[in-house]
């Protein structure tokens, strides 16, 4: 990136450096007040400092109201917050539970004093629990002296396993029961 001592417009910038803020000057020449006042200490130029007093406000300087980057998908559903539960409004909006909570404070709506449907449990196995394998059993398989276990549907899917390891020759399998999982 080009340093802002080298641009067209600084010896401009050095003709005005005493009249106009370090932010007026960073507007008007389109470089971070920061970058213009690292530029000036580098080449060992002063400046006068601002007097003293109260400065105005970021927001009050461009008298506009800053505007959204983009609609919200929950503007179409704005009417129905403070009377219908967060849960229900981010099912119909696609959209989280907290994303609507975010928006209902954002816009100072109260929250629905109803107590809501409990949250829907996943259809199908739970996470984490895991489903029974018919027929599986457990077997105790001795290579080399060393016991492992093996699940299979029967002995010889437990040797033909315990012998895939390639930890040396079965010894010994015997059953142990059936398994969970």
């Amino acid at each position: 990136m080009k340093k802002v001592e080298n641009r067209s417009w600084w010896p401009e910038l050095l003709r005005v450096k005493d009249e106009l803020s370090l932010r007026e000057l960073s507007e008007r020449f389109g470089a971070s007040p920061a970058a213009i006042a690292n530029a000036l200490k580098r080449n060992g130029i002063r400046r006068r400092s601002a007097p003293a007093g109260p400065r105005t406000a970021r927001s009050r300087l461009s008298g506009k109201k800053k505007s959204p980057g983009r609609p919200s998908v929950l503007d179409q559903f704005q009417d129905k917050m403070g009377t219908v539960v967060d849960r229900e409004i981010a099912e119909l909006a696609g959209v989280t539970v907290s994303a609507v909570t975010n928006y209902r404070k954002r816009h100072n709506i109260k929250a629905s004093s109803e107590r809501g449907r409990p949250r829907k449990r996943p259809e199908g196995p739970v996470a984490g629990v895991r489903r029974r394998i018919t027929g599986a059993r457990g077997y105790r398989v001795v290579i080399g002296g060393e016991a492992f276990v093996v699940i299979a549907a029967d002995i010889a899917e437990a040797a033909a396993k315990a012998r895939q390891f390639g930890r040396g020759e079965v010894t010994q399998i015997e059953l142990l029961g059936r398994a969970l999982g």
